[in-house]
């Protein structure tokens, strides 16, 4: 609309509203960009304006979307992603999606402005290879079999998507992704994900993991040499809820999205205690989440003593992982490859 014909875009439904409004508020804010920013969302709570210089509309999903209900943790809103070039967005010849539950740390026009190639999107491997049956992987070949997965292929999070959207209207994969929802969409592990996969395979660009800094590479001391741009909180905990988050993976990120929500039209959304060391405090905190827990005590115990578990492992094998992959990564420069393959 204002930009030309790249933009960028968030979709969120009620229980993500206000993490797509300050994600959205931080991609407008990049100096000289030369895109739009979009939130697609249910519903706009009412008073509450668009962040400066976004652009909100309340869309609503064809009935097969809504239907195809996947793991009770995830919403069938996320299917919106596969919709907006060719329901919403069709003014736009290149999109970039981002998850609502990320933070903005870097300036989006490079990865806007990369050659894709002969790629019709460019997505980063999802963290979950390096963890096995620990990241819901259980039975993981038979089931990528099933769906039409490449097991030799990497398997792409769709978490941040860079997406050619001229040429996926022209080749008609929106029709696609409905036929394959239709089909098997509550068979389907990870929903909209799993039908990028597919239907996207062999087409993908690879990015690195500066692009989607997942949680499982957070508190392994990668940031320094990765220098994520878009941090990725695609877990259990979130730093913006769990007083558990801190022991794990550090206060930064805690702090960062106090700081956030303070000029925000939802100044209290996090509790004071989240990030604080007063013990009093800390006891608030955690009698506050208790009461609006998102998922049973039980599993988020659970989560604390795997990822306790697993980090020796995990800082071992991503950092080998992150170097034995620089060739695959086009967003990387030359120097960079060269500091990338001496992780390992």
């Amino acid at each position: 609309m204002g930009c030309g014909s790249k933009a960028v875009f968030f979709a969120a439904d009620a229980a993500y509203f206000e993490l797509a409004w300050v994600a959205a508020r931080c991609a407008a804010a990049e100096p000289g960009r030369d895109f739009d920013v979009w939130m697609l969302v249910a519903k706009a709570p009412a008073g509450i304006a668009a962040p400066p210089g976004v652009f909100i509309k309340e869309i609503e999903l064809p009935e097969v979307f809504i239907n195809a209900s996947g793991p009770a943790h995830m919403s069938a809103f996320s299917y919106a992603r596969l919709l907006a070039a060719d329901y919403w967005l069709r003014d736009y010849d290149r999109l970039l999606y981002i998850d609502s539950d990320t933070r903005i740390a870097g300036a989006l026009t490079l990865l806007l402005e990369l050659d894709l190639g002969h790629a019709m999107a460019a997505m980063a491997e999802d963290c979950g290879r390096y963890l096995g049956a620990a990241g819901g992987r259980e039975n993981w070949d038979q089931y990528r079999a099933a769906t039409g997965l490449p097991l030799d292929a990497p398997y792409y999070n769709a978490g941040v998507m860079l997406l050619d959207a001229a040429r996926w209207r022209e080749e008609g994969l929106g029709r696609q992704a409905e036929a394959m929802v239709r089909a098997r969409g509550p068979a389907l592990r990870f929903m909209d994900q799993d039908v990028l996969n597919v239907l996207l395979a062999g087409g993908i660009a690879e990015l690195s993991p500066r692009w989607n800094f997942m949680t499982h590479y957070m508190g392994l001391g990668l940031e320094a040499a990765v220098q994520p741009s878009i941090l990725h909180y695609a877990n259990v905990l979130k730093p913006w809820r769990d007083p558990e988050w801190a022991a794990l993976y550090g206060k930064a990120d805690v702090r960062a999205f106090a700081r956030l929500f303070e000029d925000s039209p939802w100044p209290g959304f996090m509790h004071k205690g989240l990030g604080a060391t007063l013990p009093w405090r800390k006891r608030a905190a955690l009698r506050a989440a208790r009461q609006a827990r998102h998922v049973p005590e039980a599993a988020l115990a659970g989560h604390v003593a795997n990822f306790t578990a697993m980090a020796p492992r995990l800082r071992r094998d991503i950092r080998e992982g992150l170097a034995a992959s620089t060739s695959r990564y086009v967003d990387l420069t030359p120097e960079e490859r060269t500091a990338w393959a001496a992780l390992g």
